[in-house]
């Protein structure tokens, strides 16, 4: 895999660009996407995201890469990352950094420290030489976790732009960049700091078009968040007024409503997805993410006047993926061996016993308290569109 290291054209500024109408926009936990340019003009490709951190918390030890990639079959390309540091995590990069001379261990867009709570939002710009392998790419976003060692380990990978927006095809193929090789100093690393090597691969890429603003305007657009919605034990129907169902049910109220009541845009689609914890059984969970993600749809329906076919509901059953990202950002007792056995034994192999049997329960009783109600939910995105743009 190719890294564009230097000669790339990054624009940094730490606060939201406007952009009118949001674009595809992709949620990871605490963390939402959205992917305002994806395309080709000349012999330039640029991409251009924002990243809204409000209220992400992590744990002060932790650091986590969110790295854009563009790839098309076996070709790919890694754009310079944004790192997530806690604050302790922060001092320790900082530091390394110094002793290797300013040299980041890769690619790297910018750093955000995150201390109690978040409330930065990034905007993501980068232009790099366009080549013919891109014509059928797609846009992804790698989420990474960092060990205190320097070890990775993969989070998730999502979709944030499905194919690339042409201008046109630019005559001529355009040259790969020309390799370089950057040595320095051998250096000594603490465990806590996170390690560079000592032999640096740097591409040079050719001069790239000065960037333009894209006129055309999206067809559709999409609003996303999460419903953390409580029920009595054992029921399926909910109750607005029943602990924090008020708040959340507002949020999604508060959605809709300045969408239906600006006359310029109709709701296309309405998607809801369910997930449940893990403690109880695979099918009764299967039941309950099904039955309370449809019990919102008809909250919806009965509050709304739109037409029945918009709203499409799935669901997933237990979310281990949830879990694992919550147990990565904010870390627990016995982690490594809690994130052994998730990754080790599938859910019809004991995984959710031997995590009850470990320590007598005890981490397990920590994630039931701390963890589980966070994946209790129902994800949603509306789908909108413009009917009067004039």
């Amino acid at each position: 895999m190719r890294k564009i290291l230097i000669h790339i054209t990054i624009l940094l500024a730490t606060v939201l660009f406007s952009t009118g109408l949001e674009a595809q926009q992709v949620n990871l936990g605490q963390v939402r996407i959205v992917q305002n340019r994806f395309e080709q003009q000349g012999d330039s490709l640029h991409v251009a995201l924002t990243v809204d951190m409000n209220g992400l918390s992590i744990n002060r030890k932790r650091a986590f890469t969110l790295t854009p990639v563009i790839e098309s079959g076996t070709e790919s390309i890694e754009l310079p990352a944004i790192v997530i540091n806690g604050a302790q995590r922060e001092k320790a990069y900082q530091r390394a950094l110094a002793f290797h001379r300013g040299i980041p261990p890769f690619p790297i867009y910018t750093t955000v420290m995150i201390g109690h709570q978040s409330w930065e939002k990034v905007s993501y710009k980068v232009s790099i030489p366009y080549e013919k392998w891109m014509k059928t790419s797609k846009l992804s976003l790698r989420e990474n976790f960092y060990a205190t060692n320097g070890d990775s380990r993969l989070i998730s990978v999502n979709t944030l732009a499905p194919s690339l927006a042409m201008e046109y095809e630019p005559e001529g193929v355009i040259a790969h960049a020309e390799e370089k090789t950057v040595k320095t100093e051998p250096v000594i690393v603490k465990a806590e700091e996170i390690p560079v090597k000592a032999e640096v691969t740097v591409k040079v890429a050719p001069p790239v078009v000065k960037e333009t603003i894209n006129k055309e305007t999206k067809k559709t657009y999409t609003k996303e968040g999460s419903a953390y919605l409580d029920f009595p034990a054992n029921q399926t129907h909910i109750l607005p007024d029943y602990r924090g169902n008020d708040k959340e049910l507002g949020k999604i109220r508060a959605t809709l409503d300045s969408l239906i009541c600006d006359p310029n845009l109709e709701i296309v689609d309405i998607d809801m997805i369910g997930y449940a914890s893990p403690e109880g059984t695979f099918a009764q969970n299967e039941v309950l993410s099904r039955e309370r993600t449809i019990a919102l749809r008809n909250y919806l329906r009965g509050r709304y006047q739109l037409p029945a076919n918009i709203y499409r509901v799935d669901w997933r059953g237990e979310d281990w993926i949830g879990l694992k990202q919550l147990i990565l950002r904010h870390g627990m007792p016995d982690e490594d061996r809690v994130l052994d056995i998730i990754e080790n034994y599938g859910v019809f192999e004991g995984r959710e016993k031997r995590l009850m049997d470990l320590k007598n329960g005890q981490p397990y009783r920590y994630m039931l308290k701390q963890f589980f109600p966070k994946l209790r939910r129902v994800d949603y995105k509306i789908t909108y569109k413009i009917i009067n743009n004039e």
